[in-house]
């Protein structure tokens, strides 16, 4: 299948949005208003996206489990331990050898088996979380596992020990310390997963929250099961645990301070919304967390009036300054509070809420209906741009820039003009400090001097950064000294993942942390940022004069492959050729063309950081005996030209790996 898109004239492409926007501005022809054809230069060819690997899209699912007591009645057979309550709740379902629950807990397992990117966490709670799996501690111990025998025996054991409490807001709060460790461990590792890794939160219970706790004892309201949106008073049961605790009773709920809030609408609603901030706050592909309850009425009628106390008791406030009157039927309201809570935890976390009231539902409980499915999609085309790295934009042509550092050879040849920067227009780095002198002069106010080695950089002789090499780790046109000092990512080319390089934005002084907003026009010119990039204009000059005349024109067409990659055949045309000096005594008049590209998954292109290759063209310009080549193509780029950004980010590597004729094989006149 063959799609074609002329650009900027016509946006055809699905993914054409996220490659360049179309603007009324650019329908005119631009190549009638072109003065000297001679100067102007088409690179083409084609690059593929890479065959779509399933593997490399994560699924992270947390089963947070009550194992309170009530289990034993909700989710019977109980306990497999001593003789008791439990035990006696087994006749209720003499057939069923196994809670409801741990059957549907190894069905899900079972599923997650045979999908290889499927990570899974355990959080049994109760009074407090209990036996946790995987059970790693420590700063790089991994928070999630492939399904093992040592996992199926946890679940298999959900039963077996059932605690006294119900304590949401420590399994939320643990839940919540779980997956964001996991996030910022990934981030240092392998940032470019997060924006294709789905967390899946599966928060299964029986009941209401216990013990509920409020600092404040004197309202003349507080919530029950007609308002459940107010403040709930202490637990009844719970008194003495709110406000008197003996650190030695075994059901002491860590962390809790008596006399404050404990497990309030408020706090529970917290750690959901802090959850999902998350996926915003680290371009997380998606997260979401699902509830299900567990209350079998068949059972608690069965269980009559033990099942009051089990469940808890409650209290109406009638409202008026009246007393509050006892709820005849605990039960009820239980199921009734939490239903509410549950749905409203549901609601926020983007998730579904699900219910089973009796032995039927249980017994068939089934957690497989949930969403557990990767972001795995094709990858499709992000990014097709043309950087010229010997040439800026000027006022209505392309002006040169010989070491490509945009810093223009006018303001970047004269150490002893003082309206000059004091820098060498052959050398990008005058001061060699991992700093590039167009940096330098836009931090000039942050300390910065072109021409002097800054402590913040590389000083070989430094005890700080001793026999130091400055190095550009991901290709994305900064060291990682300059990195370092933006907070940009190392190893990423892309770090707010908005389809421009790193070193692109940085050398305008645009933000490489904040992804371009549509339609962001810093120059107010009329022009959007991320077209301006495309087009080889200047985001944050005014310079439309320019623009009619100099920008780049795009035509790319895709196909299609039998293995699912995509094929995109590209042409950039009026590409302006200028004539820089004389380097190391090779023959002016070289240009550079860097054409980058980056490929995302169609699923989430706008927001995936991409991967990136790069490819780079020699063009020759000294008039009037000298172009090469001599009509208006370059040689054209096969897929096997784009490469790593990283393997090509100095001069020896240009000279190696584009095409055309380089500086030391150029041609030295007639």
């Amino acid at each position: 299948m063959r799609v074609r898109a002329m650009l900027p004239w016509a946006c055809v492409l699905p993914v054409c949005a996220a490659l360049v926007g179309c603007s009324d501005a650019f329908l005119e022809n631009r190549q009638s208003q072109v003065t000297n054809v001679d100067n102007r230069l088409t690179i083409s060819g084609r690059v593929c996206t890479e065959v779509p690997d399933r593997t490399g899209f994560p699924v992270k699912v947390v089963l947070v489990v009550d194992q309170s007591g009530s289990m034993c009645v909700s989710d019977p057979p109980g306990s497999q331990g001593a003789p008791g309550f439990c035990e006696m709740a087994d006749a209720l379902l003499p057939n069923q050898t196994t809670p409801g629950r741990v059957l549907a807990l190894n069905n899900l397992l079972d599923q997650f088996q045979r999908e290889p990117n499927v990570e899974v966490a355990l959080v049994p709670f109760e009074t407090n979380v209990k036996n946790p799996w995987p059970n790693n501690v420590g700063q790089n111990a991994s928070r999630f596992g492939r399904p093992d025998a040592q996992l199926r025996d946890q679940v298999n054991m959900l039963q077996s020990t059932l605690g006294k409490g119900t304590d949401y807001q420590g399994a939320l709060a643990y839940t919540y310390s779980l997956i964001a460790s996991d996030i910022y461990q990934t981030s240092q590792t392998s940032p470019q997963l997060l924006p294709r890794t789905r967390y899946v939160v599966v928060f299964l219970t029986d009941g209401t929250p216990f013990p509920r706790c409020a600092a404040n004892d004197s309202l003349g309201q507080y919530a029950d099961d007609l308002n459940p949106d107010l403040t709930w008073a202490d637990s009844i049961g719970a008194g003495n645990f709110c406000n008197i605790i003996d650190p030695t009773t075994p059901s002491v709920v860590n962390g809790y301070i008596p006399g404050t809030d404990r497990n309030q609408n408020y706090q529970l609603f917290s750690y959901v919304n802090q959850l999902m901030d998350l996926r915003n706050q680290y371009n997380i592909g998606d997260l979401r967390l699902h509830t299900v309850l567990l209350f079998n009425q068949q059972a608690v009628t069965a269980c009559g009036s033990i099942c009051q106390d089990l469940y808890g008791a409650y209290v109406r406030y009638p409202g008026g300054g009246a007393p509050p009157v006892p709820v005849p039927n605990g039960p009820a309201s239980a199921k009734a509070i939490a239903r509410w809570l549950l749905q409203q935890m549901a609601q926020r976390g983007n998730g579904v809420y699900q219910e089973f009231n009796d032995f039927t539902g249980i017994g068939n409980l089934s957690l497989g209906a949930l969403d557990y499915s990767s972001l795995f999609s094709q990858n499709v085309l992000k990014t097709l741009l043309v950087q010229p790295l010997s040439s800026e934009p000027g006022p209505t042509d392309r002006v040169v820039d010989t070491d490509g550092d945009a810093l223009v050879d006018e303001l970047d040849n004269d150490f002893t003009d003082p309206t000059k920067y004091k820098t060498n227009k052959f050398f990008a780095d005058t001061d060699n400090d991992g700093f590039d002198d167009n940096f330098e002069v836009r931090h000039y106010e942050d300390g910065f001097r072109a021409d002097v080695p800054d402590g913040r950089g590389c000083d070989p002789a430094s005890p700080l950064t001793l026999g130091c090499t400055a190095r550009d780790t991901d290709g994305d046109g900064l060291s990682q000294f300059a990195e370092t000092y933006l907070n940009t990512r190392p190893t990423l080319v892309d770090s707010d993942g908005d389809g421009i390089p790193d070193g692109m934005e940085v050398r305008y002084g645009l933000d490489p942390l904040k992804a371009q907003a549509a339609g962001l026009d810093t120059d107010g010119d009329g022009v959007p940022d991320s077209e301006e990039f495309k087009l080889g204009s200047n985001p944050i000059k005014r310079d439309k004069t320019y623009q009619d005349i100099n920008a780049f024109q795009y035509a790319i067409t895709s196909e299609v492959q039998s293995n699912q990659s995509v094929c995109y055949d590209f042409s950039v045309s009026n590409l302006e050729l200028v004539t820089p000096p004389n380097r190391a005594g090779l023959r002016q008049g070289f240009n550079l063309f860097k054409v980058w590209f980056a490929e995302a998954p169609e699923s989430g292109v706008t927001s995936d950081y991409g991967v990136w290759k790069t490819a780079c063209v020699w063009a020759q310009y000294d008039p009037p005996s000298v172009r090469v080549p001599t009509g208006p193509n370059a040689p054209a780029l096969t897929n096997a030209n784009f490469i790593n950004p990283a393997q090509m980010v100095d001069p020896a590597q240009y000279e190696a790996k584009c095409v055309g004729v380089s500086p030391s094989k150029g041609q030295t006149g007639p």
